[in-house]
């Protein structure tokens, strides 16, 4: 398999350092996590499709989900930040 250089910051390293399993490969790593991510973003599309929700439930839904992920990607940084220095 064909393997290329990549440049991260330290607070990037760390991140994907802590999110790796033991004995995991950070190429193992990021696959896992792409993985992960197409795989939520594949439930939400199939929800719009489900007819389950109206469009405003699911527009108040979708905004509190987005507001609560920003939170907990701010707190994160934050303790990551801490953590570093």
């Amino acid at each position: 398999m064909k393997s290329k250089t990549i440049t991260i910051s330290d607070h990037a390293y760390n991140i994907l350092k802590r999110r790796r399993h033991q004995n995991e490969t950070f190429d193992d790593a990021i696959v896992r996590m792409e993985h992960q991510l197409s795989r939520k973003k594949a439930s939400v599309e199939i929800m719009n499709f489900a007819g389950v929700l109206s469009e405003r439930s699911a527009v108040e839904i979708t905004h509190a989900i987005e507001e609560l992920r920003t939170k907990v990607d701010r707190e994160f940084i934050e303790q990551t930040k801490k953590r570093s220095a």
